[in-house]
């Protein structure tokens, strides 16, 4: 009975991993310009922006030493790179987002710095909170303005 069994949880297995493994030998359509239409660094700005600074702050970090030092650097990169896309680009409101994008890109920051800084996993604990906090002090101090639509304050119900 037990070697029934097994054959029975083999068979089955087998059956799974053939099942889920079909699609990748399935034949790919071709890639038309069509297909990456909506895909443009115009479109996406403040992503690419802060993919972008993330890739470079990896690219310093394994210059520098690799290891952890690159997930610094990507903390440190992609956190500057946010915080430096919401200062200069004002009016984006990231759609609605854009307070809570600056508390997390101040503790994303302030955790790559803390723990840069310090070298412990007690620097990127104290790092995130000083970044949280002075994030959020920021945003409390300095509300962020949205401007509304014509079409959005004259509504009729």
């Amino acid at each position: 009975m037990f070697a029934a069994r097994k054959i029975w949880i083999v068979l089955l297995s087998i059956s799974l991993i053939s099942t889920m493994s079909l699609p990748a030998l399935a034949a790919d359509p071709q890639t038309t310009a069509k297909d990456l239409k909506g895909v443009s660094p115009k479109r996406f700005k403040y992503l690419f922006t802060v993919v972008g600074g993330a890739a470079v702050g990896a690219g310093v970090g394994a210059i520098v030493g690799g290891g952890n030092d690159i997930t610094k650097g990507l903390l440190v990169g992609s956190g500057a790179a946010s915080l430096a896309y919401m200062h200069s680009n004002r009016r984006d409101n990231l759609s609605g987002w854009k307070n809570w994008a600056y508390v997390a890109s101040g503790t994303t920051l302030g955790s790559g710095l803390g723990w840069t800084v310090c070298g412990c996993n007690s620097g990127l604990g104290g790092g995130a909170l000083v970044g949280l906090g002075a994030s959020a002090l920021w945003v409390a101090a300095n509300p962020q303005r949205t401007t509304t639509t014509r079409s959005a304050t004259n509504q009729q119900p």
